[in-house]
């Protein structure tokens, strides 16, 4: 399936009303490192690169049911998701659990009592059916993404639509902002009550902390949240942000997820897992003992919208070096990313 591509300035326009401002509001530094930001749309793929080299790409390719960023990579080439599934003999004695945990992706286990976020039996899909808006530039680049969201029968029950931004950083980190708006097609949409979900990524085996199943390179990784909890007790937990960081080819890289202030039940709840499992998901409060069965539904009605934002920032260093807080304080002020 080729993806039905429009550009034209009008777009921009657009995509920086979407994400609130945040791609246009602040003029990046002239005396700061420029990097070159170029996306390109290649078949079923949207690929970026940062001064010529990959960084991700936004495929159908790599997951049966769900669109994600795959690979994701640092300036230096190292990978900061796990490679299996994907590239299952990429890295032999990587760990090989959930075989639906593939990059970065957003979907929820339980919508409208389908399951969207595994991959084995009857499962919902959700499917890219449009790139717009797609554009290059210093420092900066991104695009707008449509999907439908679509029952084991074909059934459409709702279409979404992604805003992405990405920027590249003078340090060598990258953030990516995710901008997302769900509007249901056949009635109201529930989102139920359920641990695994929503917009999350599982990261490299050497950055889990206690790793579930005991791989090849054993984790020595660390979980911090907002509020200063720490590895397997940030499980579950409120927060502003999470960051989890750990080795990768001998040096320290971390990957932080932001919850922006706008977001409904801010700040969200983090199904954050010490094995490099690390999402962000606000409706699974029984799963995570915050309420009863059932107090993390959450029903969007047929003519209503559910509207998220979050930013995932790529960093040196762990969270102290890489001033997660600050860069923290930036998003939740609708500023682009710290210089």
């Amino acid at each position: 399936m080729k993806f039905l591509q429009h550009r034209h300035s009008q777009s921009v326009t657009i995509l920086t009303g979407l994400t609130l401002g945040l791609v246009a509001t602040s003029a990046f530094s002239l005396s700061a490192a420029a990097s070159d930001v170029k996306l390109s749309v290649n078949g079923e793929e949207v690929e970026v690169q940062i001064d010529g080299k990959l960084f991700t790409r936004y495929t159908m390719k790599c997951a049966p049911n769900k669109p994600v960023f795959y690979p994701i990579l640092n300036e230096e080439g190292n990978h900061l998701t796990r490679r299996w599934p994907v590239e299952p003999d990429a890295a032999p004695g990587e760990s090989r659990d959930h075989v639906h945990h593939r990059g970065l992706w957003f979907t929820h286990s339980k919508v409208n009592g389908v399951d969207f976020w595994s991959e084995e039996g009857p499962v919902g899909k959700t499917i890219t059916t449009k790139v717009s808006g797609v554009r290059s530039g210093t420092n900066r680049g991104g695009f707008t993404a449509e999907t439908e969201w679509r029952l084991p029968d074909g059934k459409l029950i709702a279409k979404d639509r992604r805003v992405v931004a990405i920027q590249a950083l003078p340090d060598g980190g990258r953030t990516l902002d995710f901008d997302i708006t769900i509007t249901p097609t056949d009635g109201p949409l529930l989102f139920g009550d359920n641990k695994d979900g929503v917009f999350g990524l599982r990261l490299p085996d050497s950055l889990a902390v206690n790793p579930a199943v005991k791989p090849k390179v054993a984790g020595t990784g660390h979980i911090l949240n907002s509020t200063g909890l720490k590895d397997g007790d940030a499980w579950g937990k409120h927060a502003d942000w999470v960051d989890y960081w750990g080795p990768v080819d001998a040096k320290t890289w971390g990957v932080a997820m932001f919850d922006s202030p706008s977001n409904f039940r801010h700040p969200q709840t983090w199904h954050a897992r010490d094995y490099a499992l690390f999402t962000v998901n606000p409706f699974g409060l029984h799963d995570f003992n915050l309420g009863d069965k059932g107090a993390g539904d959450l029903t969007v009605p047929a003519d209503g919208k559910l509207h998220a934002r979050y930013r995932v920032y790529f960093h040196r260093g762990d969270a102290s070096a890489a001033d997660v807080a600050g860069h923290y304080a930036e998003f939740a002020s609708g500023r682009a990313a710290k210089k």
